[in-house]
């Protein structure tokens, strides 16, 4: 697996959560992109699983590296015999997949955390070859693909990559921890060193500075906002390599709106400490399930998003399916489309102006996105007690190719 972000935290989770007298767990990892939290996780990691870094697993395309990935990963399945193989994200879906197959593994399960081909910088030529690829695996070297949502599973329908009984929606979830007040959380932050009252309201974000989460149009919205509510303050919570475009961006919209707007860097505790927040706003391109946005309802912070697949199955608007009717409390959030500022400036303002209560906003958390339920769910396929039959996989040939 590629070892950061919600990959991450799926698979440590799931690792986590699997009983150690049912299940012998070995993770094959990429170590070009450690992020932070998985180098913390791996003491811990290593009394629930064998851990094997692979340093040839890499984000970029190198058939060198490839070939070398694939070649390990194949003498550890080859040495260890196992049941099952579950691969995670696109590129190590193929490495994985492919090394599966040819040791003749039994049961191959696939989570793609967003498919390649539906990322927006994946146009033309090089969407027709990932969506190829994953077809081929699909049809070939795959036993069932868990998507993360319901979205994510239409759009590997829609683009044909095989049976519809061949993927099954298991949505991220995460564990129901304690989480600091709002006061806790705003002291242990440093809000009042910011300028940032206890009164005042704070829209904010745990993400990474990359494209995909699009934090120019976080900033953008920002500063509408304040200069229409000049009490109100943005934190954006992490660091990437877009850092410096929205610092400069806040600093040329003069003083009102710089000295409200902060970015606060990466930190471990980022998933609790969203607690601190009144309202979250995540403005991605794209997602698969994003684990923040789980966050946020898991510390009753209700959250504005941009309507993309993923967030839309997180995010419960009001009763009109967008925003909340003027005096009708939205269920947990609102939704607005990818890239519109004056959409998003609305939508935060209205769930400022009339947000749902934290209790309404965690019970929606509970009800669907705890991991418990995400480990029971995989920990059943795995055994095999929720698979297609046979007979259902063998009509295109399935079986066959993965036990030759």
């Amino acid at each position: 697996m590629e070892s950061q972000g919600g990959t991450r935290r799926h698979v440590v989770d799931l690792i986590r959560g699997l009983d150690a007298e049912r299940f012998d767990v070995t993770l094959i990892y990429g170590t070009s992109r450690l992020d932070a939290s998985f180098i913390e996780d791996l003491p811990e990691l290593r009394r629930h699983a064998r851990m094997i870094p692979c340093d040839a697993l890499v984000r970029n395309i190198s058939p060198r590296h490839e070939l070398a990935a694939l070649r390990q990963v194949r003498s550890a399945i080859r040495e260890i015999r196992p049941d099952v193989v579950h691969c995670h994200s696109s590129k190590a879906g193929i490495i994985g997949r492919l090394a599966a197959r040819l040791e003749r593994v039994p049961r191959v399960f696939y989570t793609p955390h967003a498919y390649s081909f539906m990322a927006p910088e994946f146009s033309g030529k090089k969407r027709v070859v990932f969506t190829a690829l994953e077809r081929w695996f699909s049809r070939h070297a795959t036993t069932l693909t868990f998507n993360v949502s319901a979205g994510e599973k239409r759009a590997a329908l829609a683009a044909g990559l095989d049976r519809a009984d061949k993927f099954r929606v298991i949505v991220n979830g995460v564990p129901d921890v304690p989480v600091p007040s709002r006061e806790e959380a705003r002291a242990a932050l440093e809000f009042a060193e910011l300028g940032i009252s206890d009164g005042a309201p704070v829209v904010g974000v745990t993400a990474r500075l990359v494209e995909q989460k699009d934090p120019m149009t976080f900033a953008r919205i920002a500063a509408e906002v304040i200069r229409q509510r000049p009490d109100a303050h943005f934190v954006y919570m992490g660091d990437g390599p877009l850092e410096s475009d929205v610092r400069e961006y806040w600093r040329g919209c003069g003083e009102d709106v710089a000295s409200h707007t902060h970015v606060i860097g990466y930190r471990a505790d980022a998933d609790i400490m969203v607690a601190a927040f009144d309202l979250y706003l995540l403005t991605s391109l794209y997602e698969g399930m994003p684990y923040s946005l789980i966050e946020s309802l898991r510390a009753g912070v209700p959250a504005v998003a941009t309507d993309v697949v993923g967030n839309n199955e997180v995010v419960r608007p009001g009763a009109d399916g967008r925003t909340a009717r003027a005096g009708q409390e939205a269920r947990n959030g609102s939704l607005f489309p990818v890239g519109d500022v004056e959409a998003g400036v609305a939508a935060v303002a209205g769930m400022l102006d009339n947000p749902p209560s934290r209790d309404t906003v965690r019970e929606t958390f509970l009800r669907r996105f705890l991991a418990s339920q995400m480990v029971r769910d995989i920990a059943r396929h795995y055994r095999g007690e929720l698979l297609p039959s046979e007979a259902e996989l063998r009509s295109e040939g399935a079986i066959k190719e993965v036990r030759r």
